[in-house]
């Protein structure tokens, strides 16, 4: 599995690629990075925002519009990592 870096760095090429192509897509992966590496460098995340960006992805992970564009599991691999992250965070 990759580390929560590698899946950040992923995020952020993804939202540069879908800039100019889906605004939606572009700014669940572009929110996704940066709360991922809020998350490692140990910044708190608000319940708010988490909720929102696990919303998003979820939606969008499960959206037949996007199914054939082979995006769907690099943001469930998203969804996953925050999830994990923010579970963490929780304990400490």
């Amino acid at each position: 599995m990759a580390s929560p870096a590698e899946i950040a760095n992923d995020m952020a090429a993804q939202a540069a690629f879908w800039q100019k192509r889906d605004k939606h897509v572009h700014r669940a992966c572009d929110d996704a990075a940066r709360m991922i590496r809020a998350y490692m460098v140990g910044e708190r995340v608000d319940g708010r925002t988490y909720g929102g960006l696990h919303k998003r992805l979820l939606d969008l992970t499960t959206s037949r519009r996007y199914a054939h564009f082979g995006i769907t599991d690099n943001l469930d691999r998203a969804l996953r990592t925050i999830q994990i992250l923010d579970r963490e965070a929780r304990r400490s």
